[in-house]
């Protein structure tokens, strides 16, 4: 979907569209990193940048959807972190930063879009990104039907190049326990996790 499709979406959604809070697994990963500067890439209504800033990062969420970031702008209730409104491919941050995070961020050329965040990641600091995967189709789980968007172990993990050390490139079900979807959509599907280092 495009720009102006999202802002639809986020407009219909009446003040929110899925969870809460970034994906377990995400959570899981980032809560063990000792926390400094990050980006969420493909921010939407700011749930990960959000999770992250009230555990002490010093966070940046972009997102080209305007009426995501609204919704983000409030939930966050004030400044506890950065906003902009940018496109992945065009979008440059000021420094390189601990963290990259992108949750469920699909395009065409969803490999160009993670290898170009990954040059964002400074050396020491992780890169980690979740989206639906291939096989989620044949399993009849939430999310796209458009097999040349989504993820898979082998997609992520050519993004990235000999300065990246992977600590987790997998697939993932989630269920309805940990998957804490909101408006009736079916819980259970198939993602791909990636958690990279840049290596020092």
């Amino acid at each position: 979907m495009d720009a102006a499709q999202w802002d639809e979406r986020y407009r219909a959604s009446a003040g929110g569209v899925w969870a809460a809070e970034p994906p377990a697994a995400v959570r899981e990963i980032l809560a063990r990193l000792t926390p400094g500067t990050a980006i969420d890439v493909a921010t939407g209504d700011g749930r990960t940048a959000v999770w992250l800033a009230d555990r002490g990062w010093v966070c940046t969420g972009i997102d080209f959807s305007v009426e995501g970031l609204a919704l983000a702008a409030a939930r966050a209730g004030g400044d506890a972190v950065t906003w902009a409104h940018a496109d992945v491919h065009e979008w440059e941050p000021v420094a390189s930063v601990d963290l990259v995070v992108s949750c469920y961020l699909h395009l065409a050329d969803s490999a160009v879009a993670v290898a170009r965040m990954a040059e964002w990641v400074k050396p020491g600091g992780a890169l980690v990104v979740i989206g639906h995967d291939l096989e989620n189709i044949a399993a009849s789980g939430h999310g796209p039907a458009d097999p040349a968007i989504l993820y898979t172990p082998e997609l992520l993990r050519g993004a990235l190049d000999e300065r990246f050390r992977i600590e987790r490139c997998e697939r993932l079900t989630r269920t309805s326990a940990d998957a804490e979807l909101r408006g009736g959509h079916a819980a259970a599907a198939i993602d791909t996790l990636l958690h990279a280092v840049r290596v020092r």
